[in-house]
């Protein structure tokens, strides 16, 4: 009788076949969205460094240039944008940026994180360079409205243009930027910053 029954038992039971193709499709899709989510964390984490690091370049861009290449009552005497850029590379005050070119010769480029060109020329007023303007091109829209916000309140620039759009006080709000910064091009930025500087 014992017998009997636990054969029956052993014939009731169905064998177990593994997953389900249901079971693994939904485990599939969680594993997808987790990629998702954690790519996209990473790219956010990514995209704060990068506009961080300019931030932090154009402020010491100014920096160097009102040490090395103003030249006392000449005021910054240079003829053109990639003269005094040029000049500012090989005298080594644009250090942690990218450069093409020999930075030696004087005529050496500079490069954002973005693959735009930065570039400082001198602003002459009544027929005196008495300032400079940094201006830095393919910015994605995301970090374009950041970098604006941020150096258009510190009261660092004489004034700051956004694609062309003037802000003549030298302050930009988070607003203003977000209507005045395009969108990006597939991945590539479309903006390009110009920071004043008076002195």
């Amino acid at each position: 009788m014992f017998e009997h029954t636990s054969l029956l038992n052993r014939q009731n039971r169905q064998p177990h076949r593994g997953w389900a193709i249901l079971e693994q499709g939904s485990i599939g899709i969680v594993v997808v969205i987790v990629i998702v989510v954690v790519v996209s964390l990473i790219s956010g984490m990514w995209s704060k460094k990068d506009v961080a690091i300019e931030s932090s370049n154009y402020q010491s861009l100014v920096s160097s240039a009102r040490g090395y290449l103003k030249g006392g009552s000449a005021g910054y005497s240079f003829t053109s944008g990639a003269s005094m850029t040029g000049t500012l590379i090989a005298i080594g005050g644009a250090k942690g940026m990218q450069t093409q070119g020999d930075p030696a010769s004087g005529s050496a480029t500079l490069w954002n994180t973005w693959g735009g060109q930065v570039i400082l020329t001198p602003v002459a007023t009544n027929g005196f360079n008495g300032g400079f303007t940094v201006s830095s091109a393919k910015i994605p829209q995301d970090a374009c409205i950041s970098i604006a916000q941020q150096l258009g309140s510190g009261g660092t620039f004489s004034a700051i243009s956004i694609n062309g759009s003037q802000h003549t006080d030298g302050l930009v709000t988070a607003e203003t930027a977000t209507k005045e910064c395009t969108k990006n091009v597939g991945t590539t930025g479309q903006n390009t910053l110009t920071f004043t500087v008076s002195s």
